[in-house]
């Protein structure tokens, strides 16, 4: 059965940081705390609650907000700590306090995995040091607040400045490796075109019938010849992929073909001048 407040909540006048009020009323009983007193904050009402004497129900804590709990614990115990280890400090104090902080859940064989992944994705509360200290695994808060119920509001998986920086790094770099021939694919495609660079011929088919049927009959046998094909390559996805694989990197040997002729016209155009002059 839920208890009822002997006051009117609402007509409390408190201070800016909702620490006290005026009239030196709290909990269910009315009374007034003393300093160093262990009081509970309501995130409801944000009314304050002694410890003693009282029975709670906590919500459960997911697993993000149990990171954050057990960083600003290790931030505000060694304030001169920049980074903290994920499995050595981290971890290992998440273990030693794991049924305060999950009295209901039973450990896994992959939780300290699942911490990994919360320090990764979630971004925009916990802050890699590998940028400072070359290695992987040193974690800290972005700002060592206090936990409060709106600072898990939002989006906590939102990346970082240096994240993004580092994230448009590598696909840049992705972007020039894609430029470069790498793979043993794309090698063995160029070698087949630039040995048949000197071996190409046109080849021109040319129809003795005066039958204009019979000429048509073979250019529709010759079009669905294509469209089975074109069907055949659509159901390979693989087959396809070279296909496009190979067109594109035709298209590159034809486009530096081109621009080397041009440049090589300008230079006999160039001579051509000079000797003029």
């Amino acid at each position: 059965m839920a208890k009822k407040f002997k006051y009117d909540l609402d007509t409390l006048e408190w201070d800016s940081t909702h620490r006290r009020n005026k009239e030196g009323v709290y909990c269910y009983c009315g009374l007034d705390y003393n300093d160093g007193d262990s009081m509970l904050q309501c995130g409801s009402c944000a009314q304050k609650f002694h410890w003693e004497g009282e029975v709670y129900e906590r919500d459960a804590l997911s697993w993000v907000q149990v990171i954050y709990l057990t960083l600003y614990h290790m931030s505000m115990a060694e304030p001169d700590k920049k980074y903290f280890r994920w499995r050595e400090n981290i971890c290992s104090t998440i273990n030693d306090n794991w049924s305060g902080l999950f009295p209901d859940k039973a450990k896994t064989a992959t939780w300290q995995n699942t911490v990994a992944g919360c320090l990764s994705t979630h971004s925009a509360l916990f802050k890699s040091g590998f940028d400072d200290t070359q290695q992987t695994g040193n974690w800290a808060l972005h700002e060592v607040a206090e936990p409060t119920r709106d600072r898990f509001k939002g989006p906590t998986k939102s990346r970082d400045v240096s994240s993004k920086s580092a994230k448009r790094e590598r696909t840049n770099k992705k972007k020039g490796a894609d430029s470069a021939v790498t793979t043993g694919a794309e090698k063995e495609i160029l070698q087949v075109l630039n040995e048949g660079k000197t071996k190409r011929t046109t080849r021109h088919r040319v129809s003795f019938s005066d039958d204009e049927d019979e000429d048509d009959k073979r250019r529709r046998a010759r079009g669905k010849r294509r469209r089975q094909n074109m069907k055949a390559l659509e159901d390979d996805s693989d087959l396809l992929q070279s296909v496009e694989l190979f067109t594109k990197l035709e298209k590159q040997r034809q486009d530096l073909g081109s621009n080397a002729e041009d440049n090589e016209g300008f230079g006999k155009q160039a001579l051509v001048v000079e000797g003029k002059m």
